[in-house]
């Protein structure tokens, strides 16, 4: 039988930015928890094999949150594991339109630990910003001395690319017919980039085997996983 190896994608971000819901929108689907007063959901690392994006299958790690329960240093050694072994393809770093959720230090050495990776800024919460949710992008900043993406730059997060996005689930948006439209939007946007940075033949490699899971326990441990 024939393995087919899918692209690895890994979402990221503080505790509360809403990864989780990425995730689902990603899918399609609820196939994370996710808390609508933005408490700690995500306890421990989750992969969701089989997210078809445009007809190309993929497999989207849901980590739980910088700053959360588990040390931010676990975290980061789970996803350098998850690299040496599945090969991470993707890097989705979620944040909010507010500075106090960018936690620069820790972008900086999950960026080191995955040279070579692509990075992708996915700005959430959005639903209800300016005419367009990509005016983020390009609006002057909390302290109005420059753009966001010039402020993200001098804290030293740069990006391959980004998106400015909602991740509202269905209840949220059913009778609001704008809401529904800047989902719709996310929703493309969102699966355009994964399939622009998850084309055939770009697969990283991994070297397969051992590799560590985060359990509901916290705490780090060796485990098979398999593609």
């Amino acid at each position: 039988m024939i393995q087919i190896i899918k692209h690895v994608i890994v979402v990221v971000g503080r505790t509360g930015v809403g990864v989780s819901s990425l995730v689902n929108l990603l899918a399609g689907f609820p196939v994370s928890q996710y808390s609508p007063d933005a408490k700690r959901r995500t306890r421990w690392g989750q992969g969701h094999p089989n997210i078809s994006i445009r007809e190309r299958y993929v497999t989207v790690y849901d980590i739980p949150g910088f700053g959360g329960d588990i040390t931010d240093n676990t975290l980061i050694n789970y996803v350098q594991s998850l690299h040496a072994h599945r090969g991470v393809d993707l890097v989705l770093y979620c944040i909010r339109p507010m500075r106090d959720t960018l936690m620069p230090q820790t972008f900086k050495r999950l960026r080191q630990e995955l040279s070579g990776v692509p990075f992708v800024a996915v700005v959430t919460q959005l639903e209800y910003y300016g005419e367009t949710m990509e005016q983020w992008w390009s609006t002057p900043s909390e302290d109005g001395k420059s753009t966001n993406e010039t402020m993200l730059k001098e804290l030293g997060m740069t990006f391959q690319d980004h998106v400015c996005v909602t991740t509202l689930p269905d209840r949220d948006i059913a009778n609001n017919e704008t809401l529904r439209k800047r989902r719709d939007v996310s929703d493309e946007d969102v699966e355009d980039l994964v399939y622009r940075y998850c084309q055939e033949g770009t697969k990283v490699q991994g070297a397969g085997g051992v590799c560590w899971r985060l359990t509901a326990g916290l705490k780090v441990r060796a485990a098979i996983c398999a593609y």
